[in-house]
């Protein structure tokens, strides 16, 4: 991984990048955020072209799979905390046992949406982390005990 790029100018951010190996994902998400007019800025089917993407399109918000190949998205997140430790990174996943939860939480993800997705859940979500409003994830319970 090449050096740490910091992103000092949040206000330019835009849109949303998705991040996941199934394409039918990908359009299903797609598909929902383009019918609550929420930018999509770009996609990638794994970690690596997530994090080069992430660098050349600064995106607002990353909705990000756990399970993909060459680079996990629990790996990704790391990654992308340490190249901007403002991030906000959504885990979108269809493992939905409380370890992965409490753990893509305690890695620094704002939120966890699991798969099949709930388009409602899904826009209010984005809305509040495009908006810059507070954000109280559905999970607080997951990180009160270890």
């Amino acid at each position: 991984m090449g050096p740490v790029i910091p992103f000092k100018n949040q206000e330019n951010r835009n849109g949303v990048l998705i991040v996941d190996d199934l394409l039918m994902m990908r359009l299903i998400l797609t598909s929902i955020l383009k019918d609550a007019g929420i930018p999509i800025v770009g996609q990638a089917t794994n970690g690596r072209e997530a994090l080069d993407l992430y660098v050349q399109l600064h995106p607002a918000v990353v909705l990000l799979d756990l399970l993909m190949p060459e680079m996990d998205g629990f790996t990704t997140l790391e990654r992308l905390l340490r190249l901007d430790p403002k991030a906000k990174v959504v885990v979108c996943s269809s493992l939905q046992q409380k370890f992965y939860i409490t753990k893509a939480l305690k890695c620094g993800a704002v939120d966890f949406l699991t798969k099949p997705f709930r388009p409602d859940l899904v826009r209010n979500l984005l809305r509040k982390l495009l908006t810059g409003q507070t954000l109280i994830h559905q999970y607080p319970r997951y990180l009160m005990f270890d």
